[in-house]
């Protein structure tokens, strides 16, 4: 059951409710003239249409939150058009002067201050979800971008070791030599498959990646407590084994908890390894871990050369992607897009001495909970 998307159509229908009541007690108790019954009227039609909007808007498809906004601007209208209209009819009252069927005037102008909350609420929404929109248009664009370049790049890999191995095959029939086509060929052919078989492996990778942003795009993976702590104790072994020549150091607060969900371990591990794989030889990486209020920051550092200056602001947001102007890697938009998920920033430096810095900030789980 949905309770934000009852509570929503709840609070509209509501309104509609009070309306139809007020508007209906006035015409039981009679109406004077052409305009108390345009009055009566108005407040009846606009009862009628709170009432039927919302079941209308419970069966819509926009998203619970979005409706709990809209309701929550037909509440402000009324909240404020009724405090408003109290402290005119007090000023009123201690003046000596009277309000002809108080109950009647105060109910539509309610309904037309709540009527015109809704709309802007709708206008609100309608912007937010446009943001959302093309927020997801620029995901889109930078997956099909480097989706297209991978493809590109490991079907020409593909297809050179396809000829390698047509040409050894080719060689080892017109080789009068057995030792040369025993021998000579072999390794090559093994060179070959070992490829063959890192190229599947890195499409096995970027197909795990995809898998993570669709799930990303249709709000998968909700919010739970995290303890981070345990998650890079979990990864350190498999990093440390995979890259013997680092110097892997971890220091974060002990019970480091933060809101988030399962795709945080894969955020975690496209920083580390990242940072692992590109920064010298023998990189030096630190991963520092605190909180600071209700703000979890965890840094990954390490001593390389950095990230270039145009990733640091795309990433940053200081520069807008363009065809000419655009990231060369996926997996740090991809731990941007799922600390963004998690309502938390990512942000990326880079020190002059030499080495990067990428920090996430996410809500401590205490926070959220």
């Amino acid at each position: 059951m949905d309770t934000g998307r009852i509570t929503a159509a709840a609070i509209v229908t509501a309104t509609g409710v009070g309306l139809v009541a007020v508007a209906a007690r006035q015409l039981w108790l009679g109406v004077s003239g052409v305009a108390g019954s345009l009055v009566a009227g108005a407040t009846l039609v606009l009862g009628v249409a709170f009432a039927a909007g919302g079941p209308a808007m419970y069966r819509t498809d926009v998203d619970s939150d979005h409706l709990l906004r809209v309701a929550g601007w037909n509440t402000l209208g009324v909240v404020v058009t009724i405090a408003v209209l109290g402290l005119v009819a007090a000023f009123q009252a201690a003046s000596g002067g009277r309000v002809t069927a108080p109950l009647l005037t105060a109910g539509v102008v309610v309904g037309v201050s709540a009527f015109a909350h809704v709309l802007i609420g709708f206008n609100d929404v309608r912007r937010i979800r446009a943001r959302t929109v093309a927020r997801q248009r620029r995901k889109a664009a930078v997956v099909n971008r480097f989706v297209r370049h991978d493809l590109k790049h490991y079907a020409q890999l593909l297809l050179g070791y396809g000829r390698q191995v047509t040409e050894t095959a080719a060689a080892r029939e017109d080789a009068d030599d057995a030792a040369v086509a025993d021998g000579g060929t072999s390794t090559d052919l093994a060179a070959v498959g070992d490829a063959v078989m890192e190229v599947g492996s890195e499409l096995a990778e970027t197909n795990e990646r995809i898998g993570v942003i669709d799930d990303l795009l249709d709000d998968g993976d909700e919010r739970r407590t995290v303890d981070v702590t345990d998650l890079l104790e979990d990864g350190r072994q498999r990093w440390e084994s995979d890259y013997p020549d680092a110097s892997l150091t971890v220091e974060v607060d002990d019970d480091l908890r933060v809101a988030a969900g399962d795709h945080l371990d894969t955020a975690l591990a496209e920083l580390i390894e990242n940072a692992l794989e590109h920064a010298g030889e023998s990189p030096r990486v630190t991963v520092r871990g605190e909180r600071r209020g209700d703000v979890v920051r965890i840094a990954v550092r390490d001593d390389g050369d950095g990230l270039p200056e145009l990733e640091r602001e795309l990433i940053n947001e200081d520069r807008t992607e363009t065809q000419l102007d655009h990231s060369d890697g996926l997996g740090l938009w991809l731990t941007k897009w799922i600390v963004e998920h998690y309502g938390g920033r990512l942000a990326v430096e880079s020190e002059a001495t030499g080495g990067g810095q990428v920090t996430m900030s996410l809500p401590a789980a205490e926070a959220t909970d």
